[in-house]
């Protein structure tokens, strides 16, 4: 299937579900800030839950849609005080089914296994990541329309899997991004990662061991859920970051991706580090250029593969 058709027909459907968007204030403690939790609707009427931190401010802010991680989800307010103590607000959802309070109960058609890589592989319209994609891309959307939010203002970033679904909904969105940020990111040359078996494809890859006869149809299918394939539409700076030891979301899956960005890039390479990456180094770095891009001053380095 064409991959434009595919994310256009997925946009298409889940516009014609309403967002049914609600906020209501968290008891935080956070000093000088506001906090928030979020639901909405999503794909195939599934409820999302997340979490919007505010600093107390008169004037709209900037802001940064933070996607997490595989299996992680929201505890605290606190785990996202960092981007508060900038002068960013930053909004984040549990992604669905990945332990958090955002479900995913919706039946699949083709295949159900425990983990939710291990969902609707058979076939690109079953396969979670149509909904992790479009539950994340409604979230930019709706944090575009806060009034709290300066709408040319706008970060997105993650690690791992978060680092591959800010790629992704940046390819996607038809929200202005001012900057993305993905660090030791995911979904990139899924051939190769389904062979090998890193990461959350693991559940793939062995499930291919015992059906070796849908190898071929399983990489055809997922082939539009792979970064490499949807970034040369990305026209905002690009900053990057990967572990040059990483076994889970191996360095070198990244590369194709990186070449395959048209707009500004930078790539930071963590030698001898693992799936950590530069960790909290690598925040700091993110939390400056942030800084930098918003005053328009942001430091540009040839960094090319």
């Amino acid at each position: 299937m064409d991959s434009n058709l595919f994310w256009q027909e997925m946009k298409l459907e889940l516009a014609d579900i309403p967002s049914q968007f609600k906020k209501k204030k968290h008891p935080s403690t956070i000093a000088g800030a506001d906090c928030f939790e979020l639901s909405f609707q999503s794909l195939l009427y599934e409820t999302i839950y997340g979490m919007l931190l505010i600093p107390k401010t008169t004037l709209p802010c900037p802001i940064v849609i933070d996607f997490l991680g595989y299996m992680n989800h929201i505890e605290t307010p606190n785990q996202f005080s960092h981007w508060l103590k900038a002068g960013y607000a930053c909004l984040v959802i549990d992604n669905r089914g990945q332990g958090g309070k955002t479900q995913d109960t919706a039946s699949y058609k083709t295949i159900d296994l425990d983990v939710p890589m291990g969902k609707g592989f058979l076939s690109n319209e079953d396969f979670y990541m149509r909904r992790l994609v479009a539950d994340n891309l409604r979230a930019v959307t709706l944090a575009a329309q806060l009034p709290e939010i300066d709408q040319k203002a706008i970060f997105l970033r993650g690690g791992s899997q978060g680092g591959g679904v800010a790629l992704l909904v940046n390819a996607l969105t038809e929200q202005p991004i001012k900057a993305t940020f993905a660090d030791v990111p995911s979904h990139s040359n899924l051939s190769r990662r389904i062979d090998e078996g890193t990461g959350s494809y693991g559940v793939i890859h062995d499930y291919i061991q015992k059906h070796p006869e849908t190898k071929t149809h399983i990489k055809q299918q997922l082939a539009v859920f792979d970064t490499q394939y949807l970034v040369s539409t990305i026209q905002n700076p690009v900053y990057a970051s990967v572990g040059s030891a990483d076994p889970i979301c191996p360095m070198t899956d990244f590369f194709p991706t990186y070449r395959k960005l048209r707009s500004y890039k930078q790539l930071l390479i963590y030698w001898k580090k693992g799936h950590g990456g530069g960790e909290q180094r690598q925040l700091l770095k993110e939390v400056q250029k942030i800084a930098e891009e918003i005053k328009g001053e942001p430091t540009r380095e040839n960094c090319n593969l």
